[in-house]
């Protein structure tokens, strides 16, 4: 009897489970097939995914075919459930949030989804972060450049998490795979960017970069020590022209709070911190494609290591150039 009745409790208590196993899931089912923007205000949509709504629709029909359910079961996460959930994870940094945003998706499920949009969005990186590079594009960036405090032929502003931009503050250039230990100069030395603007394939045009760069002919940094008008009015335009990449950063991770302490911390591996970064910089670009504009925060970035080494000569006489010609 005492047997009988172990096995009957053991019954009962699986019975128990399966049926709250099948009561969540059908919980699952009914709320992912609700998540959408329709009905939702645009000023709403754009609070909680940091897009609008035809930005996350074109996004939406641009990732369906990597996103699309491999199975045809009535449960499967649609397609608009993965991209906003993701999106507000990216916005806000919080899977608890997320997740009653996104309205029923399991933590076990919505690692799946970040992974999967992760990827489809990483392999489209060079349709939405792509440094310019025909004339028309360069002088463009030039002009841009130009306006906000007067220094010449500039065609992109670098800092220590290595994102170069136009004036408009575009990211035109990521690289995301260094630790924060490693020297800002040793990760510009080893990027694409710098190893093509080195063999002049960006034309005459100059980068800005603080003191932890070194300075080359084509990457003017500042003047340590000024003491002419000239190198007092070249450092003054540098400031000005190079301070748009901390308003970028302030722009960036405001808009994705995953980026920032204030959204916590990203308790992944760094290769999909890294991938993470290089999609909120693609999400970035997308917003400002279409208009959105973005509060910056203030951010607290490293102290500026002054880079050690050898002074590059020709470095130094196409700066000097430059403030005689230009700024005395």
């Amino acid at each position: 009897r005492a047997i009988h009745l172990n096995r009957q409790n053991i019954g009962r208590s699986r019975s128990r489970r399966r049926h709250r196993h099948n009561e969540r899931r059908r919980r699952e089912r009914v709320s992912s097939a609700r998540v959408n923007i329709f009905g939702m205000t645009e000023e709403k949509i754009i609070e909680t995914y940091c897009l609008s709504s035809n930005a996350i629709l074109e996004l939406l029909e641009e990732l369906r075919a990597d996103l699309e359910p491999v199975t045809r079961r009535s449960h499967a996460i649609s397609c608009m459930a993965k991209l906003l959930s993701t999106l507000h994870f990216l916005a806000f940094g919080s899977f608890q949030r997320t997740g009653a945003i996104s309205a029923g998706i399991s933590q076990s499920n919505f690692s799946g989804v970040l992974s999967h949009l992760l990827n489809a969005m990483s392999r489209r990186m060079g349709r939405y972060i792509k440094f310019p590079r025909t004339p028309d594009t360069l002088d463009a960036t030039k002009r841009g450049f130009c306006a906000v405090a007067g220094f010449p032929k500039i065609i992109g502003a670098i800092d220590c998490t290595h994102v170069e931009h136009i004036y408009r503050n575009r990211i035109h250039n990521v690289v995301a795979q260094y630790p924060g230990s490693v020297h800002d100069s040793f990760i510009l030395r080893n990027s694409v960017l710098f190893q093509k603007r080195r063999d002049g394939e960006y034309g005459d045009g100059w980068l800005l970069g603080d003191s932890a760069y070194p300075l080359h002919p084509f990457l003017m940094t500042p003047v340590l020590n000024p003491t002419t008008p000239g190198e007092h009015r070249y450092n003054v335009a540098h400031i000005q022209t190079r301070n748009i990449v901390e308003r970028t950063f302030g722009m960036l991770k405001s808009r994705s709070r995953c980026l920032d302490r204030t959204g916590g911390a990203l308790l992944y591996r760094p290769e999909k911190v890294a991938q993470i970064t290089v999609v909120c910089c693609i999400l970035h670009n997308i917003a400002k494609c279409h208009g959105l504009e973005h509060d910056a925060l203030d951010v607290e970035e490293n102290p500026h290591r002054p880079h050690v080494g050898q002074l590059n000569a020709a470095g130094l006489q196409t700066g000097a150039n430059l403030i005689q010609s230009h700024f005395s």
